[in-house]
C-alpha cells in the first residue's frame, strides 16, 4: 500500500512534464535545465497567457457541454478534488483551467517535476481589493474567509523564496514575488505593480481586533483609481502618472498546509452554498504581446438584462490601462453557444 504523503509533494513524470510544457507553448527541452529564476519566471507568465482561471468546471459536468445546448445553471456540479489526474487531464489534455484549488497544486507539480521545492500555503483573499467607495477615497476593507492558496518556491541554491499565484485570475501576479519585506516587481506595464509587506493581516481600525495575532505575509496591487482622488501609497511605488492606490489582495501564514488541509479548504470553495465560486461563471486569462491586458468571460445572476441571461465578454488592463472594459460582447449562457465561444476564444478541448 502506498502512503499518501502529508504534506504535498507530488510532482509530475518526465512525460507529463513536457506535455505540460506545450501546453503553455514552451519547448519541452526547458525540462533539461537547471532551476532558475529564468526558468521559473518564464514557466510562470507562460502559464497565466494560457492556463485560464475557469470556474466553468463548477457548473457544467462535462457530459453537459455534448448533446442539444441546455442553460447553464450556476451551482455546485462538482464534489471531489480537482487535484492530480483530473486538474492535469483539464489543464494539458482538454485544454481548459481551474480555479485556484485546481491551477495551484497542479502548477506545483510541474514546478516540482522541474527541480524546484514548493511549499502550498492557505490564503485569505480581501474581498473588496478592486472596490473604492462612493467618494474614491478609501478602498473598503473587507476580509473573506482563507479559500485561496498560494505557492512559496525556492530551490538549491537559490538567493530567495519566491511567491507565486497562477489561480488569482484578475489582478493577479504574473512575476515571481521575492519573498522579504518591501519587495516589489513591476508588472507588464508601468501601469501595475505589486508589493509584499510582512505585518500582521491589516484589518479595520473600526473592526474589533483579533486577541492574538501572528504576523505573516500581505501582497498588495498598485490599483488605478479616477483622476483627482487622494491616495497614500508606499514610497517604492513605480514613477507613473496614473493615479493609485496600494490595495491589499490577500494575506498568508508562511505554514505549509497539509493534502487534508487542502481538500478541506477546496470542499468548502466548491461545494458550499455561500462559496463564492458556485456563485459566478468566469472564465480569464492573460494575453500575450498586450502588455498584460485580460480576455474574461464572466455571469452572475445579478448581470441578467431584460430577463436574458448573456455572459459579458470584455477586455482590460493592459498597455492602455485600466480605462475601462473594451471589446465588450455577450454569449448566451447555454452549453450551446458558450461551447463554441470557449473552443474559439479560450481553445478548450471537448471531444477528447
Amino acid at each position: 500500500m502506498v502512503r499518501e504523503p502529508t504534506f504535498a509533494t507530488d510532482a509530475l513524470k518526465p512525460d507529463q512534464v513536457a506535455a505540460y510544457l506545450t501546453r503553455i507553448e514552451l519547448p519541452a527541452s526547458l525540462a533539461e535545465s537547471e532551476p532558475s529564476l529564468e526558468l521559473l519566471s518564464q514557466v510562470y507568465l507562460a502559464h497565466h497567457y494560457h492556463v485560464p482561471k475557469d470556474t466553468s468546471v463548477m457548473h457544467v459536468p462535462r457530459s453537459d457541454w455534448t448533446g442539444p445546448s441546455q442553460p447553464i445553471v450556476l451551482r455546485s456540479a462538482l464534489y471531489s478534488m480537482p487535484l492530480r489526474t483530473a486538474a492535469f487531464e483539464r489543464i494539458v489534455t482538454h485544454h481548459a483551467g481551474g480555479y485556484c484549488w485546481a491551477n495551484n497544486p497542479t502548477f506545483a507539480a510541474l514546478l516540482r517535476g522541474l527541480g524546484f521545492r514548493v511549499s502550498e500555503v492557505a490564503t485569505k483573499v480581501f474581498k473588496n481589493w478592486a472596490n473604492l467607495d462612493s467618494a474614491n477615497t478609501v478602498v473598503k476593507d473587507k476580509w473573506g474567509t482563507i479559500t485561496h492558496i498560494v505557492l512559496i518556491v525556492d530551490w538549491t541554491g537559490s538567493r530567495e523564496r519566491y511567491a507565486l499565484d497562477v489561480g488569482f485570475g484578475g489582478g493577479g501576479c504574473p512575476i515571481p514575488m521575492p519573498l522579504h519585506d518591501g519587495a516589489t516587481v513591476a508588472g507588464l506595464n508601468p501601469f501595475e505593480a505589486w508589493t509584499m509587506r510582512y505585518e500582521p493581516l491589516p484589518h479595520d481600525p473600526a473592526d474589533d481586533p483579533p486577541i492574538d495575532v501572528i504576523p505573516g505575509w500581505t501582497m498588495y496591487r498598485r490599483t488605478p483609481v479616477p483622476s483627482g482622488s487622494k491616495f497614500e501609497s508606499f514610497p517604492n511605488a513605480p514613477d507613473a502618472a496614473t493615479p493609485s492606490v496600494w490595495a491589499h489582495q490577500y494575506h498568508f501564514l508562511l505554514a505549509s498546509i497539509t493534502v487534508r488541509d487542502i481538500g478541506l479548504y477546496d470542499h468548502y470553495s466548491q461545494a458550499h452554498p455561500l462559496a463564492a465560486f458556485t456563485g459566478f461563471f468566469l472564465v480569464t486569462r492573460l494575453l500575450p504581446g498586450t502588455g498584460g491586458a485580460r480576455r474574461s468571460v464572466m455571469f452572475a445572476e445579478h448581470m441578467v438584462r431584460d430577463g436574458v441571461r448573456q455572459a459579458r465578454v470584455h477586455t482590460t488592463g493592459g498597455n492602455v490601462g485600466d480605462s475601462g472594459p473594451r471589446d465588450i460582447e455577450y454569449v448566451p449562457m447555454e452549453t450551446g453557444p458558450m461551447r463554441a465561444f470557449l473552443e474559439r476564444e479560450f481553445g478548450f478541448i471537448f471531444e477528447r
